[in-house]
């Protein structure tokens, strides 16, 4: 937990230091962080492949992560406008454009081992939530959806998670 924590506060202590980091860098560090700490089911893949589904902006704040080492493999960051490659995703970050169509996407994605992140009020059924709780960055981790995807949030995770709903 002390590593995630020092992670997290390097991170945003290198924002204060230089330019302020925006919503969507902040997001996208977030999103990082919490693929990190998650585990996943043993793979013969050679990428980590982190996704975004229509959303520009956070893709763009990943950018800084590419080709680092994520769970041994390679950091590829792919930013998605169509569903065709979701199945090929460890991490898919889907933004409020895409919120309405989530029933859909969950389905395309089956029974994949698929992160899923979002940052949509409305959205519920994703493993992960990110929030603003007033200025500050937040998220909640529903493991029902974790454990579908037989995926895992480390426990020092979801001690720093501001709600965790069990299934």
């Amino acid at each position: 937990m002390r590593r995630l924590l020092i992670l997290l506060c390097v991170f945003v202590s290198l924002s204060v230091a230089a330019e302020p980091l925006s919503e969507y860098q902040l997001k996208a560090g977030f999103a990082y962080n919490i693929a990190a700490y998650t585990e996943w089911p043993a793979t013969d893949r050679r990428n980590f492949n982190f996704c975004t589904l229509n959303e520009e902006n956070v893709g763009l704040g990943l950018a800084q992560f590419e080709g680092k080492q994520l769970h041994g493999r390679r950091l590829v960051i792919a930013r998605l406008t169509s569903l065709v490659a979701i199945r090929q995703c460890q991490v898919l970050y889907i933004g409020e454009r895409e919120a309405a169509n989530l029933p859909h996407i969950l389905k395309q994605l089956g029974d994949e081992s698929v992160l899923t992140i979002s940052d949509a009020s409305q959205v519920t059924a994703v493993c992960v939530r990110l929030a603003l709780d007033g200025e500050r960055l937040v998220f909640d981790i529903n493991l029902e959806h974790c454990q579908q995807a037989r995926l895992m949030p480390g426990s020092n995770l979801m001690r720093l998670a501001r709600v965790v709903t069990k299934p």
